[in-house]
């Protein structure tokens, strides 16, 4: 099957739309995680090496880990809707242009 019959199916379309859907707010939300603690470290060194409590963590430590964390929850969530909405869309297009 040619590439542009390929574009012209309601699947691919619905298959692009669903990609947008979830790209730009979970790319905007790791931006922002990212963005804000590096501005936080570039205008307010000094209050990320307060320590927590009587320990010897900081809260730069905690705020880092926090936007590791806050990935790998961006990770889970895309892959979910990934299996859940992109993969079957995938597969009806690809079933569709085997068949033609």
């Amino acid at each position: 099957m040619h590439i542009e019959t390929i574009r012209q199916l309601p699947e691919y379309a619905a298959l692009t739309r669903a990609r947008k859907k979830i790209m730009w707010p979970l790319s905007l939300a790791t931006i922002i995680a990212y963005f804000a603690l590096i501005l936080t470290i570039a205008f307010d060194p000094e209050s990320l090496g307060n320590p927590i409590g009587d320990g010897v963590t900081s809260i730069g430590m905690v705020l880092g880990l926090g936007v590791i964390i806050f990935c790998m929850v961006i990770t889970g969530i895309y892959v979910y809707y990934a299996n859940r909405v992109l993969e079957p869309l995938t597969r009806a297009i690809v079933q569709k242009a085997g068949a033609q």
